[in-house]
């Protein structure tokens, strides 16, 4: 029994001293400062080297550049060449009878792109006779509303006799086109048509 006791006694003892001798221990010199430096660390952002940074931001640069050159484009086309209006013609005096000789003042603009093309003509029996075609010189570039022709003012004379026009009913028809790019670049269109008598003595 006694034998038991110091046997337990020993072991105690030794754990005891093992103990002590673990808390004596020295920390290493500087401890404290790596200890703080460690925990420091832990909550700063991991940023990526430069090199890596220019090869992902050079691509996304020229990403957002593309994108911005063709949305200029874009509205460009948008704003300048579609333009919101068509055409207009204007005709004076409103004739409705022809006899030997009729003339009238054709007046034409458009707005926003300008005149592409004006024409003239005088349709009676299928046939069809030219009177006036008339195609404007379109300014250079996209940009180039400013420089285009926005209004003419033009005679026309009918003469049933030349033309070789019979007695009887006809069509006087009137085209105007723009220098937008609706209808697949080539313009809005706008027609004016009056039904007109040939009156020949």
């Amino acid at each position: 029994m006694k034998a038991t006791r110091k046997k337990v006694d020993k072991i105690t003892a030794a754990l005891i001293a093992a103990h002590r001798r673990q808390e004596e221990r020295p920390f290493p010199p500087g401890w404290r400062q790596q200890l703080m430096e460690n925990i420091r660390s832990i909550g700063r952002p991991v940023s990526a080297p430069p090199e890596n940074w220019r090869q992902t931001a050079r691509p996304r640069r020229l990403l957002y550049m593309a994108a911005g050159a063709l949305a200029t484009i874009v509205v460009g086309l948008i704003l300048v060449n579609l333009d919101w209006y068509d055409p207009y013609i204007k005709l004076s005096p409103a004739m409705t009878i022809v006899e030997k000789r009729a003339e009238f003042v054709l007046e034409a603009g458009d707005v926003d792109s300008g005149l592409r093309n004006l024409k003239v003509t005088v349709v009676q029996g299928g046939k069809e006779i030219e009177l006036v075609s008339q195609a404007f010189k379109e300014p250079e570039g996209y940009w180039w509303s400013a420089d285009a022709v926005k209004k003419v003012e033009i005679p026309v004379v009918l003469d049933p006799e030349s033309l070789n026009l019979r007695e009887g009913p006809a069509t006087l028809k009137i085209a105007a086109r723009d220098l937008s790019m609706r209808n697949g670049s080539k313009g809005r269109l706008t027609i004016l048509q009056r039904e007109i008598h040939i009156h020949r003595k």
